[in-house]
């Protein structure tokens, strides 16, 4: 069986009975855990279930670990759900065993989760042709998937938000799901028996206590070659405690992506591929992204991300941590420069 985007979500909710073994893949790791997550609460709910971890190196070590677990019956009368966390086709050839097998023989439920697997996967192609599994292929959040996310999570807290304050928050989502739910988890704490509405200002207050939202906006004003803005978060990321290697790795996370923007779209600076970035750029964000692109061409990031490598290996020697600082703001400082110079 075969399911994507929403149709998968639906069936994770309320899966065809006949399935026994489903993949859970998509590009953003978040989405895929809270799909399969869904998956495993409705099989719960379908029959009193123990649910059981299995880590990938120790199935391909021991195999029959693997076996014994889908073939087992319980004497108490429970079910067992097996949750396997794998990347690529590394399992292909065990899991091509067990979707061969009766499917009388399987007395557990199989939930395997992946990350982005092409038409051309034998894994994806395998489950999506045995009669007892499903593929479920999800995709990453559009701002509008987010929106409504969001929404719906502070309606279960019984929090309620500004329009205006909706649209502020998603903006500043980092755009992987697992990350967002963090975010939304914080929201609902603040607002808690707050009396009122989330207002815009309410929003800005929460992210101004948060020292990696400082940090990420002091990398985009300094790629962006806004020398005052950029140092005034950067001093507000430094007083607020921050390791110099939390921003440098900050820095190297978007310069990455960066990077693997001039890969999609060469350097001609053509259409929007931010959705296929990781994290997405939103589309209200892409003209601000394109335009730190064409002050940041490959070459130059090239560079950047090799400058950012040497900087965490200072930062991780012995004594390495109080050079560190300085020096981060040294090369912050260069950046800005550069990115003021760059047209």
């Amino acid at each position: 069986m075969k399911f994507q985007g929403n149709s998968a979500e639906r069936f994770a909710k309320k899966p065809d009975p006949a399935c026994a073994l489903a993949l859970v893949f998509g590009d953003d790791e978040g989405v895929v855990a809270d799909t399969a997550n869904a998956l495993i609460k409705a099989w719960e709910k379908a029959a009193p279930s123990t649910v059981v971890t299995l880590d990938e190196d120790e199935i391909k070590r021991d195999p029959p670990v693997l076996f014994e677990a889908l073939e087992a019956v319980s004497l108490l009368g429970e079910s067992t759900i097996i949750r396997v966390r794998t990347k690529g086709e590394k399992l292909f050839a065990l899991m091509k065993e067990v979707l061969e097998l009766p499917p009388e023989r399987i007395a557990a439920k199989l939930v395997l989760q992946n990350g982005s697997l092409n038409t051309r996967s034998k894994l994806r192609t395998a489950f999506e042709a045995a009669p007892n599994a499903a593929a479920l292929h999800l995709f990453a959040d559009t701002e509008s998937d987010m929106s409504d996310l969001v929404e719906r999570f502070l309606k279960t807290r019984e929090v309620s938000i500004e329009p205006a304050a909706l649209s502020t928050f998603i903006g500043g989502l980092p755009g992987h799901r697992s990350l967002a739910n963090a975010e939304m988890e914080k929201l609902a704490v603040y607002a808690h028996k707050l009396g009122r509405a989330v207002s815009v200002d309410d929003v800005r207050a929460l992210c101004e206590t948060n020292a990696d939202e400082s940090a990420r906006s002091a990398v985009l004003r300094a790629l962006n070659g806004e020398p005052e803005l950029a140092q005034a978060e950067m001093d507000r990321v430094i007083d607020a405690g921050l390791s110099p290697i939390s921003l440098v790795r900050m820095f190297e996370m978007e310069a990455s992506r960066m990077l693997e923007a001039h890969a999609l779209q060469g350097d001609s600076g053509g259409g929007n591929v931010g959705m296929k970035l990781k994290p997405p750029v939103w589309k209200s964000d892409w003209p601000a992204f394109q335009a730190r692109l064409r002050k940041w061409p490959a070459s130059r990031l090239t560079r950047l991300v090799e400058r950012l490598h040497d900087l965490e290996l200072m930062a991780k020697a012995p004594g390495g941590a109080g050079l560190a600082e300085p020096a981060t703001r040294e090369l912050f400082v260069t950046l800005y420069k550069v990115a003021v110079q760059a047209k």
